[in-house]
């Protein structure tokens, strides 16, 4: 039907949010080109392969390695692209997606099974502009006798420095116009509080890389200062706290040894604010080299920053990013490896028993694309992935996704997802960080004029991440509660989930642990000349983020101290011990074992259920079962004595079985030292 000449309408549509319901074919193989763009380091960037599938540009209109675009010749001419479809069918109309270049399409022609070719339009300098950022829609005026196989584009290059590139081509059978869709979360709101941190924050200078402290209360970032030229002067890091007013304070220097006359930057902090990530690796001489660094915090201040050893790291770009999950053992990083799928990609890497981290690996191509993904955000509740790309559809520059991780291999990931207009803007937006309740975001964006800002967003909750709760509080002894400098013990009854440990420092506030909803917790501290006093939290009936503030106890190891083994509770007339019970009784044991003149006294409870005399023979069998176990693990039967008291005295109302439960206990007291 070559030379038909079939009257067509020429139809220019901006990008929607959702796709019509006609099915639109995408095409899915590269059968010909005239020539092909070649990047350096990308060896994918600008091939023929890349207008395969839907757009992935649009409706950006920028320069993207996501679409093909012909050589860079030493003079102007037609370039062309033909694609074949899985689906042969007749068509209503052909979606030429052009994500960049003023080049005109000159020619389009579609091909049979037969491979025989009809020409469905010819550009004749009289047709509709093509428009920046948009799709270009030509519809038929009648579905096409033939079923098409393959389509030819042609486009005309003006000039030889700016060749035209094609994000995608499509087909339909429907006459209703194609609108391709931006991939928004199904949760994203489409208004947010967005607020500028005003002038305590902000400044005439750059502000970029916020890093959120877990309880939202502390507020660091990366100043660059530039000088009345726009030229950069320095680059140090910043920090700024919460004010009972909710307001942030003046913005303070963070100071040596974390700032340097070399460009210095943060990058993530540890839950419980005693650590922090630093961009490169820092040197005595106070000269800096590629890398990354971990400060932690003494009474002093931050420490001098030293290395953090990950294998086989290198990066080919010049820039990074980095955050680290809330447990502090996964790290998430944007780098240039020579497995890139294109500019910067994110890797992962794992925590080591040594300090050291693992070899970084790919997160995979359903996040990585030929673009730079950067500005990485693991949320508290180590599923949820935010990050910056112009990889995929968005607002304008790079916009801010979200993926959720499908399981612990971490490279099994939801498609990601655009935040939506209510987080992202025409600009470029990055730097997604939340603190662990996940009411607020703070976000870094240009506001246009080329100077870089941080806002905070107010996010409803059907945005924010999986809720998880704050376990804060301080370490002290049971006696004369005078805080302790200890180690601590996070064990999750629930065996998929890893125990955590942590020090705790008293002249660095409180610890701060991130707790998976539904599950039942214990938390063991340990100080040597202390015997530990176990808490447990049980969260199986929470469902919403909290915040728990609770001290831990140690109990000093000296003649009449006495303390109640928490984790030492029966189900109601039983003496059998628990997994957990044992767990702390191998504490005292472990005491006896460093102490050979210690001895202790183990004092049976129970609560008001039943007979009473039975409840005091059920209290002198349950330290009976204490005392088994004890001379089990080797200790002397007569460095231990035990009483049995039934329900004559009660520590809680026995009102409710979960207070009656508190009453099922043992007590222990030091006799001898």
């Amino acid at each position: 039907m070559r030379g038909k000449g079939l009257t067509i309408f020429l139809f220019l549509y901006s990008f929607s949010f959702s796709i019509n319901a006609q099915q639109v074919f995408w095409a899915s193989k590269v059968l010909a080109f005239s020539s092909e763009n070649t990047i350096p380091f990308q060896p994918s960037a600008n091939k023929a392969i890349q207008v395969l599938g839907k757009p992935n540009v649009l409706p950006q209109f920028v320069s993207s390695g996501l679409a093909w675009q012909p050589a860079k010749k030493t003079q102007v001419g037609q370039e062309y692209i033909k694609v074949g479809f899985d689906t042969l069918m007749a068509v209503h109309q052909i979606c030429i997606a052009r994500s960049f270049g003023d080049a005109p399409i000159s020619k389009i022609l579609a091909f049979d099974s037969l491979m025989k070719e009809h020409l469905l339009y010819v550009y004749n300098g009289t047709a509709v502009a093509h428009e920046k950022g948009q799709i270009w829609d030509i519809l038929l005026p009648e579905k096409t006798s033939f079923k098409v196989y393959a389509i030819s584009v042609f486009v005309e290059s003006k000039d030889i420095n700016d060749q035209p590139q094609l994000d995608a081509i499509g087909i339909s059978e429907s006459d209703n116009p194609i609108q391709v869709k931006i991939n928004i979360a199904e949760d994203a709101p489409k208004e947010i509080v967005r607020s500028n941190l005003g002038k305590g924050v902000n400044s005439r200078h750059q502000e970029f890389a916020p890093v959120i402290s877990s309880d939202g209360k502390t507020l660091y970032f990366t100043r660059n200062y530039v000088s009345l030229l726009g030229k950069p002067k320095d680059q140090d890091v910043y920090f700024s706290n919460i004010d009972k007013n909710d307001k942030w304070t003046k913005a303070q220097n963070i100071g040596l040894p974390i700032n340097t006359k070399d460009k210095n930057a943060i990058l993530a902090i540890s839950t419980d604010g005693t650590e922090i990530l630093l961009m490169n690796k820092y040197h005595e001489n106070g000269k800096l080299s590629s890398g990354i660094s971990r400060s932690l915090k003494t009474a002093e201040g931050w420490a001098f920053p030293e290395e953090v050893k990950i294998d086989n790291f290198y990066n080919q770009s010049p820039n990074a990013e980095f955050t680290v999950s809330a447990d502090g053992r996964i790290m998430v990083m944007s780098i240039q490896r020579k497995n890139t799928v294109g500019k910067r990609d994110l890797y992962v890497s794992f925590k080591k028993a040594n300090e050291t981290w693992t070899e970084p690996k790919s997160l995979g191509k359903t996040i990585n694309s030929i673009e730079h993904e950067m500005t990485p955000f693991i949320a508290a509740d180590t599923k949820t992935l935010y990050f910056s790309t112009r990889g995929l559809p968005g607002y304008g520059d790079n916009d801010i996704f979200k993926s959720k991780r499908l399981d612990d291999t971490w490279t099994n990931w939801t498609e990601p997802k655009n935040l939506g207009a209510g987080v992202n803007t025409p600009y470029w937006d990055g730097y997604f960080t939340l603190p662990a309740s996940g009411e607020y975001a703070y976000v870094c964006s240009f506001n246009g004029s080329n100077k870089e800002d941080i806002f905070k967003l107010t996010l409803p909750k059907t945005v924010q991440p999986d809720p998880v709760a704050l376990f804060t509080g301080r370490v002290l002894t049971s006696t004369d509660k005078q805080p302790v400098t200890a180690s601590i013990t996070m064990i999750p009854r629930n065996k998929l989930l890893k125990k955590e440990e942590k020090v705790y420092e008293p002249a660095n506030g409180n610890f701060k642990f991130v707790l998976p909803l539904n599950e039942i917790i214990d938390f063991i501290p340990n100080a040597s000349g202390y015997l530990a006093i176990n808490e447990t939290i049980d969260l199986t009936k929470a469902s919403s983020y909290q915040e728990i503030k609770k001290d831990l106890y140690l109990l000093p190891l000296e003649v009449g101290n006495k303390g109640v083994l928490n984790s030492l509770t029966f189900e109601q007339g039983e003496a059998k011990l628990l997994p957990m019970a044992m767990k702390e009784l191998d504490k005292i044991v472990q005491a006896m074992i460093e102490i050979p003149t210690l001895e202790v006294l183990f004092e049976g409870h129970t609560d008001n259920q039943g007979d009473f005399q039975l409840n005091l023979q059920l209290s002198e069998s349950r330290v009976a079962e204490v005392k088994k176990y004890i001379t089990s693990k080797g200790i002397s039967a007569n460095r231990i004595t035990t009483k049995g008291w039934g329900q004559t005295r009660p520590m809680a109302s026995n009102a409710t079985e979960e207070r009656r439960r508190l009453n099922r206990r043992v007590e222990f007291t030091i006799t001898k030292k």
